[in-house]
């Protein structure tokens, strides 16, 4: 859900102000640039087109995205030197696994098992599958939650540069 996560660092920028955008963005992808940068090249995950094959439970699992989510609220609150800067970038890092929840596992429009790991491999698996039953409703919700996240990122800008003058 690319642009879901994106919509979602956008959108934050409004209830946090004085975070770089970027960083925001950064941190709605944080759990995939895990996965994709770190763990499969390492050979600690598997990515594959047969979802037999796949294993992300140390970037992807719910009790692995609660443990980068709190690691990246305290670095960031160390950064910040502000707990609610931290709060909130750690809330947006685990944003990415909610949507991933939500929208895994990615079928298009083919369905295929759960995906997302509760705890490490072995354990259940889970994800609704917006993506297993229609691709088109699918791509419409995430261009939506674009859509929205620009608009929230622009009101939150148009309020900081008033409360700038």
């Amino acid at each position: 859900m690319g642009p879901g996560h994106l919509a979602i660092g956008l959108a934050v920028k409004y209830v946090a102000p004085k975070v770089p955008v970027g960083v925001l963005l950064l941190a709605t992808e944080a759990i995939d640039i895990l996965c994709v940068g770190v763990f499969v090249p390492l050979g600690i995950e598997h990515a594959s087109s047969d979802p037999s094959l796949v294993s992300i439970s140390w970037s992807h699992g719910l009790f692995m995205s609660a443990i980068w989510s709190v690691m990246a609220a305290l670095l960031a609150a160390r950064i910040y030197r502000n707990y609610r800067t931290g709060t909130v970038i750690g809330l947006v890092v685990f944003s990415h696994w909610v949507l991933d929840f939500i929208s895994h596992p990615m079928g298009l429009g083919h369905p295929l098992p759960p995906d997302l790991p509760l705890l490490f491999e072995g354990s259940p698996k889970v994800g609704l599958g917006l993506y297993n039953y229609s691709f088109g409703v699918a791509l419409a919700t995430e261009l939506g939650l674009l859509i929205l996240g620009v608009l929230i990122y622009i009101r939150a800008v148009k309020k900081e540069r008033l409360f700038r003058v």
